[in-house]
């Protein structure tokens, strides 16, 4: 079992007394000497801070094979290239929780992103009805381990971490593989493998923040046309960079429901900004504003974002989820994978515009839905 004593020596010849066991890794040399343990299947776990900040700040790495556990001390390792070669190697399976946090620390910190990803609570989710379910409750209903209260709290860059601390990074790592094996056992066995694989193409692959697409998800922002959405435009492009520039949450610099009243003036003058930010919001941010509001104003008018749904397409779209929903009952799998809200509206917007189902309902979906999608939407 994993959590007995290591059967060698750890990298660093100060050994750690604790109940599980593991490696700490604080230099390079030591990084390089635990990657050549990385082949074949992995389980990967981070710890990170990120309540003051832009970007996620790294606390601690998590990498456990069949047999041990590695903590890796991301304060000081200067040498990334033993990790980011076992990330990038495509013969090595990289086993997650809930991996698209993770996947974010890892684009940001280390500008990379994995390949060959099994996420297990994503693959639980072909199994169970439940979509999200966390990894202590997965242990529990998988495995049957009781895992210790997760720290959601702890300060993961204050150093040393305490005995709880590393207690429940390891355990957070450690029973990856074994998860995997069971998972991945049970997918073949119900016929669900390709189906995983095929959405899991999509779940573990990353797409970094783009501040020219942020406008979209403004609140109300299809109310905007022409030059007042082109507006909106700019100013959350702005907004976005300088968050990120500055590495604070972008609330931190002008809230969304700010720009997109700025959006709506023809001109936008020094006096209404003042107006509507805290004063010394409106000093330091005011000829940045100023000058995205003209950019956006003299640049090429934006096509109108998707309006919402009319009562008669919203009754379309109950019944087609409500279809999607009943076939995942009968299958036993969590209702979102065929029946979330935003993949069904897709699908119908889609469906209006190219006649055809969205992508998502082409895969594996359309031998379960591709019919019955089909045949309500042609009736509208």
């Amino acid at each position: 079992m994993w959590m007995e004593a290591p059967s060698f020596m750890p990298y660093r010849g100060d050994a750690v007394s604790t109940e599980q066991a593991y490696f700490w890794i604080d230099s390079d040399a030591g990084l390089e000497a635990a990657a050549n343990e990385w082949r074949g299947v992995i389980g990967i776990d981070t710890e990170f801070i990120r309540t003051d900040t832009f970007y996620p700040i790294p606390g601690l790495y998590q990498i456990a094979n069949a047999n041990d556990v590695w903590l890796i001390d991301p304060l000081v390792i200067e040498n990334w290239g033993p990790l980011l070669n076992v990330l990038n190697d495509a013969r090595t399976t990289k086993v997650m929780h809930a991996c698209s946090e993770d996947l974010e620390l890892l684009s940001y910190h280390l500008g990379v992103h994995p390949n060959n990803l099994f996420d297990t609570q994503f693959a639980y989710a072909f199994l169970s009805e439940h979509f999200s379910t966390s990894y202590a409750n997965l242990a529990k209903r998988a495995l049957d381990v009781n895992l210790g209260k997760h720290q959601t709290r702890s300060n993961w860059l204050r150093r040393p971490l305490s005995d709880e601390q590393l207690r429940y990074a390891s355990e957070d790592v450690a029973y990856l593989i074994p998860l995997f094996e069971k998972l991945s056992s049970r997918l073949k066995a119900t016929g669900r493998w390709q189906w995983f694989w095929e959405d899991m193409a999509e779940h573990g692959r990353y797409q970094p923040n783009d501040p020219q697409t942020y406008f979209a998800s403004v609140k109300k922002a299809w109310k905007l046309e022409g030059q007042q959405l082109a507006a909106l435009r700019a100013l959350c492009a702005w907004r976005e960079q300088q968050a990120m520039r500055e590495n604070v949450p972008r609330s931190r610099v002008v809230w969304d429901e700010h720009l997109f009243v700025f959006a709506t003036y023809t001109e936008l003058q020094r006096s209404t900004i003042e107006e509507m930010l805290p004063r010394p919001v409106a000093r330091r941010y005011g000829d940045d504003i100023e000058r995205a509001h003209r950019d956006g104003m003299a640049s090429a008018v934006e096509a109108p974002l998707p309006r919402p749904l009319t009562q008669g397409q919203g009754s379309i779209l109950k019944r087609l989820r409500e279809t999607a929903r009943d076939e995942a009952s009968k299958l036993g799998i969590a209702p979102e994978l065929l029946a979330r809200k935003r993949s069904v509206e897709k699908c119908f917007r889609h469906f209006h515009t190219n006649g055809e189902l969205s992508p998502e309902y082409r895969g594996w979906r359309y031998a379960l839905l591709g019919d019955a999608f089909l045949q309500e939407l042609n009736r509208t």
